[in-house]
């Protein structure tokens, strides 16, 4: 089996390990990720090229690039990756890396994502699931795009496809103390 191995101080490699619980030393850059990553075409660096990207320090390349904000983590890279690697968490990882030390990329498309992403994640804290009248409004009103897909409104509402209310579920109590703890806990992880 072959291991790779890395001199030096790689803080970087280091963060993404520990958050993932993946090695990313073990790619060896075989692109069978590629070939089943389902919105390759969208990304500026494939996933192999990422992992190479955090083997050797470029952070702020990685951490800017789009690729890990347009990754869907549906592990179909992981199911094909002869190391098994968790792609898809070290992805993650990169993602909220990037988050906690407040890169901002360029691309209007990661923005929106971003947004997305903290508007699902708002609402699953707020009520115990996604409220999706108000995530799609919300989200509207944060891109400035106040009509898209207002089209579609009346005929999902009409189908009941979109709720007008929303009721926190039962243990929405319980899924904001999960998310209160899980603060806590990565509050003495640093």
């Amino acid at each position: 089996m072959i291991t790779l191995s890395y001199k030096g101080k790689n803080t970087f490699l280091e963060a993404v390990n520990k958050k993932s619980g993946s090695d990313v030393l073990e790619c060896y850059q075989c692109g069978k990720c590629v070939s089943t990553f389902p919105v390759s075409n969208f990304m500026d660096f494939p996933p192999r090229e990422i992992m190479q990207m955090i083997k050797l320090e470029l952070k702020e390349e990685c951490q800017m690039a789009n690729s890990t904000w347009f990754c869907l983590t549906c592990s179909a890279c992981s199911g094909r990756c002869p190391r098994e690697i968790n792609i898809p968490a070290v992805m993650e990882a990169v993602r909220h890396l990037a988050i906690e030390e407040n890169y901002h990329p360029d691309s209007k498309q990661v923005k929106n994502i971003r947004k997305f992403h903290e508007i699902f994640l708002d609402m699953i804290k707020r009520y115990g699931r996604n409220y999706e009248l108000r995530m799609m409004a919300e989200f509207n009103i944060r891109t400035r795009n106040l009509f898209k897909d207002m089209h579609l409104a009346p005929k999902a509402l009409l189908k009941g496809k979109i709720p007008l209310g929303v009721k926190s579920m039962k243990s929405a109590k319980a899924i904001k103390k999960m998310y209160e703890m899980a603060d806590k806990l990565e509050q003495q992880s640093k």
